[in-house]
């Protein structure tokens, strides 16, 4: 039986390479054994997206974990490689990955047209998100995705949770501790979620996947400095996107 269920799974995710497909896991434990599907929308899937938010999404070009390496298309960023949520996001200028030249966030939208978009916002500046409150994260994110639907009407928008940071994270020029710092991260999701329930925007909980039981990022998922990620961490980011995304490749 143990080598029927290694078969399955190993010709199962063989298929997936391929192409889209659903996986199957079995589960012993209990007294029921059970099958569970799990879809895999595949690679073209996440080829549809441009990735736009901050640095540690802008670290997903460098770590080469999309398709075309650390020369992908698919990651809008500012000259800086960073962002922040604030009401001056609408003016954001970028560099337009397919000439390199630095254009509006809207003129972007407008040129490449893209099929979808996934944003990633909430980390930077917690602490002082938290102090200007969720009235006011809130209609900056709501700035962001009007812009996005003025600017290119048929690109889907989704939204992913910001990232947790780890227990090492240098915490000496802020005025609370690492884990506070995590609890502020948690309720800004939460607000990020409801901004997406509010606009029919699917929300992905890609940070659950990165949490230890304390609540902090893997160890093994960060750089070395608490927060920012490695390639294995965004492969973890990936294949949740594809188990858990919606919409056509």
């Amino acid at each position: 039986m143990k080598y029927l269920k290694l078969s399955i799974l190993l010709f199962s995710a063989f298929s997936c390479l391929l192409s889209s497909c659903t996986q199957t896991k079995i589960s012993d434990q209990g007294e029921s054994p059970y099958v569970e599907t799990v879809t895999d929308l595949g690679q073209e899937y996440i080829d549809s997206f441009i990735f736009f938010g901050e640095s540690t999404t802008y670290h997903m070009k460098s770590r080469g974990v999309l398709s075309g390496g650390t020369s992908t298309k698919q990651v809008w960023g500012t000259k800086s490689g960073t962002l922040n949520l604030d009401t001056a996001i609408t003016t954001t200028r970028i560099i337009y990955p397919e000439t390199n030249e630095e254009i509006k966030l809207s003129e972007a939208l407008r040129k490449k047209a893209p099929k979808k978009i996934m944003l990633s916002f909430g980390l930077n500046g917690a602490v002082q998100k938290i102090n200007k409150g969720e009235d006011y994260f809130k209609t900056c994110y709501r700035s962001l995705i009007e812009l996005i639907r003025e600017s290119s009407p048929n690109t889907e928008i989704f939204i992913q949770s910001a990232f947790p940071i780890a227990s090492n994270m240098d915490m000496s020029n802020y005025s609370i501790d690492a884990k506070t710092l995590n609890k502020y991260i948690d309720r800004i999701n939460t607000w990020s979620r409801e901004v997406a329930e509010e606009n029919k925007i699917q929300y992905l909980d890609t940070a659950s996947v990165l949490k230890n039981s304390d609540g902090f990022l893997y160890d093994e998922y960060q750089v070395g400095d608490g927060y920012h990620l490695t390639a294995l961490a965004y492969e973890k980011i990936l294949a949740y996107i594809r188990t858990n995304g919606q919409g056509e490749v």
